[in-house]
């Protein structure tokens, strides 16, 4: 009986493949279809947990997609596909082990439906343009959706490990690639330095930003360092000291100030949970290494010059805050001005901003309002509240690590919104709420973890 359905599996994953490469050509709604057939064949074929792997390869799944000519008609909306695909996977769940109408609900569930719905609110009272609202709305809350998804289909402490494992090891795959980029003097892409500054190249890897792929960084680094210190066994604790190390480079090779403070901040958080006593020593480290690293110093040291803030003020970070702060004052207060219309992609796009904000909290407050920014902080009081308290309930201390790794590198990217608009990259709003179901589903597998357990890694 396996055997035929693993054949029926593969035959039907074959003719998905078949079926999407036609689409590609011809049509979008071949390809929506090729997808959920292929992504529905893949659960069958690899238990539907695997599945989740899936996104813990965003990034390169995106680069493939966008840089293959033939996959060109859904560069766009791939992830939109694979979204509709893992719907599909979850209704196959249900069915396939008879929990249909069965749903984990999280503490969480409430704040996110609530903050789209006002985002929907927005859309229908506060859209001058109902497309670019729309579109907009799709930016801030659609990537959000995946975390309900990943709850659902993570079942066990072991199916969530093989995602967590993926996850650093894309991490470190862009870490190695960055040094490369670094060591030798990859030409940027863009005015990324201040012309003050002696800087002669930026790692950037495949994601075409060094602030993006420090921000990859600032996430999964705290990640790698629970794994070393949740394992036992040997070999796994050096991979994880070598991705630690890794990650660790590449984040220097990026030259983003931002993430290497909000990287900082997230490694302090978690060695704060860890060890206090390990403080100092970590203050130490960083003090030497500010000290042997002359390019780090200088960068860092920069900020703090008459000329950098000068030069912001007049076209960089500062400049465009106070332009965010005047056109929010001198629009509707309580409401914004309105969805996808100042400082971020869909703005850019439709030539209604000329520059990101820099500044994620500060775009919401211009296209929101006061309303929206603080529907949009309560739900990250939310996150950090629930996720604090999963962490202080867990009784494992393997999973207890591993959770705290998470929630570390989460408060890095949402430190590091403040001075960058982290959450307008798809992959990267989609890697933190993944991260967020993470925790969530460790905190409600219980009784599956030994802590002596060496296999579930």
């Amino acid at each position: 009986m396996n055997k035929v359905k693993n054949k029926i599996s593969i035959l039907i994953v074959i003719i998905g493949l078949a079926i999407g490469l036609i689409g590609a050509k011809f049509g979008i709604s071949i390809a929506i279809g090729a997808t959920m057939v292929v992504l529905l064949g893949a659960a069958i074929i690899l238990d539907y947990q695997k599945t989740v792997i899936l996104l813990g390869l965003y990034v390169f799944i995106d680069f493939i997609v966008r840089n293959i000519a033939g996959l060109a008609v859904v560069s766009s909306i791939w992830d939109e596909l694979m979204f509709l695909g893992f719907i599909c996977i979850f209704i196959y769940k249900l069915i396939r082990y008879r929990k249909l109408g069965f749903y984990k609900s999280t503490p969480l569930d409430f704040p996110i439906v609530f903050f789209v719905l006002l985002g929907v609110f927005l859309v229908f009272i506060n859209s001058p343009n109902l497309g670019i609202a729309i579109d907009g709305l799709r930016a801030v809350v659609q990537y959000m959706l995946w975390y309900f998804l990943a709850v659902q289909l993570l079942d066990s402490t072991k199916g969530i490990l093989k995602v967590y494992w993926v996850l650093t090891i894309t991490g470190t795959l862009l870490g190695l690639h960055g040094i490369y980029q670094y060591l030798t003097g990859a030409e940027m892409l863009g005015n990324w330095v201040d012309s003050a500054e002696n800087i002669t190249t930026r790692a950037y890897s495949i994601v075409g930003s060094p602030n993006i792929l420090g921000a990859v960084f600032v996430l999964f680094i705290p990640m790698s360092i629970a794994l070393l210190t949740s394992d036992h066994n040997k070999l796994r604790k050096f991979i994880a000291f070598c991705m630690t190390v890794i990650m660790a480079g590449g984040l220097f090779a990026t030259m983003s100030r931002g993430a290497w403070i909000s990287a900082a901040f997230g490694i302090f958080i978690f060695i704060l949970y860890k060890n206090k006593k390990l403080i100092l020593p970590l203050i130490l480290c960083a003090g030497i290494a500010v000290l042997m690293l002359p390019s780090l110093s200088s960068r860092l040291t920069y900020m703090f010059t008459d000329e950098y803030k000068a030069k912001s003020s007049q076209g960089g970070r500062i400049y465009r805050w106070e332009e965010g702060v005047n056109a929010w004052s001198e629009g509707n207060k309580a409401i914004g001005l309105g969805l996808g219309r100042f400082g971020g992609a869909v703005a850019t796009n439709n030539d209604l901003s000329p520059f990101y904000m820099d500044n994620y909290y500060l775009k919401t407050l211009a296209e929101m309002g006061i309303i929206g920014l603080s529907a949009f902080i309560l739900l990250l009081i939310c996150v950090i509240k629930w996720c604090t308290t999963a962490v202080i309930k867990e009784r494992n201390g393997r999973k207890k690590d591993l959770m705290m790794g998470l929630l570390a590198g989460a408060l890095g990217i949402l430190a590091q919104n403040a001075v960058e608009n982290i959450f307008e990259v798809p992959m990267m709003v989609t890697y933190f709420w993944l991260c967020i179901g993470l925790i969530m589903a460790l905190s409600m597998d219980k009784g599956r973890y030994s802590i002596r357990d060496k296999r579930m890694i």
